[in-house]
C-alpha cells in the first residue's frame, strides 16, 4: 500500500485516456473540420442524404421532417456551420430546456455536444434567432416557419454570426 500513491498518475491518465477516445468517437466531424471528414461522419448518423450546393457552398437533405445542412468553405474545404430544422412537430422546439430537442441533438452530435448545447449560456435574441455560447461551440436556435432550428458553429464566429443577424434585420438578406 504504501507505493500505491505513484499507480495515482497511471490510473488518471489512464481514466483521461478513455474519456478521449469516447469522447473523440462522439462527434469528430464538427465545424472546423475538413468536408472529408464530414462526409464520412455523416453517413454514420442518422442523417438524410447530403447533395452539394455550390450555389450556396453547403451540403443539405431531407429525412422526413428533418432537414440537415452544412455550411463549407468549398466542395473539399472546411465545414463552417452545421444545422438541423425540425418541421411540422410541435414536440421539439429547440431551446436548451427541451427534452426532445436536446435528445436530436445527442443522436446526431453525442452527449457531449448535448450537453455543451443544454448548459450554454444565453447571449442576445436578434429577431427570430436566440444565440448562445457553450464553453465548446457557440449555437443559435429560431422558430421557424412551421418548425425549429438549431445551428452549430464555431465560438470565434460567435460575434460574426450575431452581427449578420443584426445587419440582416435592416437589410435583404439570403438566410
Amino acid at each position: 500500500m504504501r507505493n500505491s500513491h505513484h499507480l495515482l498518475p497511471l490510473v488518471a491518465l489512464s481514466t483521461l485516456a478513455v474519456i478521449f477516445i469516447s469522447t473523440a468517437k462522439e462527434a469528430n466531424a464538427l465545424p472546423g473540420k475538413s468536408v472529408n471528414k464530414f462526409l464520412q461522419w455523416a453517413q454514420s448518423r442518422p442523417l438524410p442524404t447530403l447533395q452539394y450546393s455550390s450555389e450556396v457552398s453547403s451540403y443539405s437533405g431531407n429525412k422526413g421532417n428533418l432537414h440537415f445542412y452544412a455550411g463549407t468553405t468549398g466542395k473539399n474545404g472546411t465545414v463552417t456551420k452545421e444545422g438541423i430544422t425540425v418541421s411540422n412537430d410541435k414536440n421539439i422546439k429547440f431551446s436548451r430546456n427541451n427534452t426532445k430537442a436536446v435528445k436530436l441533438i445527442e443522436s446526431i452530435y453525442g452527449s457531449q455536444i448535448a450537453n455543451d448545447f443544454k448548459n450554454s449560456q444565453f447571449l442576445e435574441k436578434v429577431g427570430r434567432d436566440s444565440f448562445l455560447r457553450g464553453k465548446q461551440y457557440a449555437y443559435s436556435v429560431a422558430q421557424v416557419q412551421d418548425g425549429t432550428n438549431f445551428e452549430i458553429f464555431l465560438l470565434k464566429d460567435l460575434q460574426k454570426a450575431i452581427n449578420r443577424a443584426k445587419y440582416c434585420q435592416t437589410h435583404q438578406c439570403d438566410v
